[in-house]
């Protein structure tokens, strides 16, 4: 995989030199929970999360992003074997509008690492579409990782915008999302609803709940 990621960050920056443009923006974040796929990834705790994209304007870009996380890895007798409290992502591709600025595409890969755990580090080839508010997503596992599918719609009501989203994360679970995004000034805020059922024989549980984020762009 280290191959695959070396020849894409390569042809990002041949391909980037073409550009007559070039873009870094920055994000930070606080939500009173990390949920991903439907699944807390901090354990129920608040979670500060931050990142940067540079982008070049023929449609390529490069980013990092980061959060804290309790990335936990058992044997059979639930033993722990190893922790991580940070998740590190790492991802480049290409995105670009389909006739008009209401119909975009976005394809890449990302790589997730969990320093002092690499027993959960995972990569994942994405493809995603959005036509008219609709959203859809395919994440394609690299070597053993499952695979992941979502489709979702998003529509403005009032000040903000409302959302609600299904995916299937293979072996795993399927997850619904349902949130409002509101935005203020330079910040936005989202209230969210999550519910997750667990795959038999996943190992998982059932969850659901409610979790609020603030975030802004620089």
């Amino acid at each position: 995989m280290k191959s695959i990621k070396i020849a894409l960050t390569s042809m990002f920056l041949i391909l980037s030199s073409y550009a007559s443009a070039v873009e870094i923006s920055g994000n930070v974040g606080l939500s009173s929970d990390y949920i991903w796929r439907g699944m807390t990834q901090t354990s129920g705790d608040v979670a500060v999360n931050g990142g940067f994209d540079l982008a070049t304007d023929n449609g390529f870009y490069f980013g990092t992003w980061a959060s804290n996380a309790d990335g936990v890895s058992t044997d059979a007798d639930d033993k722990v074997t190893a922790k991580a409290s940070m998740e590190l992502d790492v991802y480049l591709g290409f995105s670009g509008e389909m006739g008009n600025e209401n119909m975009s595409y976005d394809i890449g890969y990302i790589s997730v690492i969990y320093p002092g755990n690499d027993a959960l580090d995972f990569e994942e080839a994405y493809i995603g579409f959005n036509i008219y508010g609709l959203s859809i997503l395919y994440s394609a596992g690299q070597d053993s990782s499952p695979d992941y599918s979502e489709i979702g719609y998003s529509v403005d009501a009032g000040p903000g915008s409302f959302g609600v989203s299904y995916g299937e994360y293979e072996d795993t679970g399927d997850n619904t999302l349902i949130g409002y995004d509101w935005g203020i000034g330079n910040f936005s805020l989202g209230f969210y609803y999550y519910d997750f059922e667990a795959k038999a024989g996943s190992g998982g549980a059932d969850d659901d709940g409610a979790y609020v984020a603030l975030g802004t762009s620089f």
